[in-house]
């Protein structure tokens, strides 16, 4: 009987911090509902005032609207290009730099640590004319090179590699011990051993890089031209009626719909999110 009491005495204890947690958890799913129902209503209904939760008549033409206004799978396919090209750049970058600053550990390295992350605290507004300056004497404009290069070197890398550098601090010095003795390399051992020791790391840079490029707005007004190659960001703001002025209801629906990819990628690597950005608080 005690123990009954006891656990409805701590269950009427954590009441208000349930309330608490509702209520922030409503002001980051509130505009997403919001989204959810606007891409079903009429722009009247939209623009209602008292608005409506639910529509009145679901519009599921909407989403039909989102092809027919504009060939929209094209920038949807052309971001997915961007976000794999980034990431595996990324990657490819980050997981040597984190494994050189974590295990290998060379002179210098708290220096060459805190200039390589340096990159995070530099806006890309701030550096997006010299840049583009850049990319026009190169012959990049309406590529994807600035926005694959720059991206991934100047922004996603820096994060990732800080991700990674702390996972790989965390491991026991004993497997490299145990690999320099059986002769293996260090590149070897970077592959074999510690990588899937890290794979937690790596999917959270992975859904960082991927979230981080998929939402870039700036870079592809700046850096492309031709409407074949615009990525999703910018495609959302050419949803208008010529003579009616911005189709909020379709927009809705295509923002509903450019929201899938991002979210496939955090679904298949959200087991290894929580554990991957906490490893590098944790030392064995």
């Amino acid at each position: 009987m005690k123990t009954t009491d006891r656990r409805r005495s701590v269950a009427l204890r954590r009441v208000p911090s349930y309330l608490l947690l509702s209520v922030i958890s409503f002001l980051f799913i509130g505009p997403i509902l919001w989204m959810l129902s606007g891409s079903l209503k009429s722009i009247s209904e939209i623009l209602r005032y008292p608005p409506t939760i639910l529509p009145e008549v679901f519009q599921w033409s909407n989403y039909v609207e989102v092809f027919t206004l504009q060939p929209f799978g094209r920038p949807i396919l052309n971001s997915v290009v961007v976000m794999v090209l980034v990431c595996a750049l990324t990657l490819l970058v980050a997981i040597p730099a984190g494994y050189a600053l974590g295990r290998v550990r060379p002179a210098g390295a708290a220096v060459i640590f805190v200039v390589l992350l340096s990159g995070i605290f530099i806006p890309p507004e701030a550096v997006i004319v010299p840049l583009f300056e850049q990319a026009a004497q190169l012959g990049w404009i309406d590529t994807y090179i600035p926005l694959v290069l720059f991206t991934a070197l100047l922004s996603t890398a820096p994060v990732a590699m800080f991700i990674l550098r702390q996972a790989f601090v965390t491991l026991p010095a004993e497997f490299e011990e145990a690999a320099t003795l059986d002769g293996a390399s260090r590149a070897r051992t970077m592959v074999q051993i510690f990588l899937p020791l890290v794979r937690p790391a790596i999917a959270s840079a992975v859904v960082f890089t991927a979230w981080f490029s998929w939402n870039q707005f700036l870079e592809p007004l700046v850096y492309l031209r031709s409407q074949a190659n615009l990525t999703v960001p910018v495609a959302l703001t050419l949803f208008e009626d010529p003579l009616a002025g911005p189709r909020w209801n379709v927009q809705m629906a295509a923002t509903t719909l450019s929201v899938l990819p991002v979210l496939i990628v955090f679904l298949i690597a959200q087991r290894h999110v929580v554990s991957g950005l906490t490893a590098g608080g944790l030392k064995s």
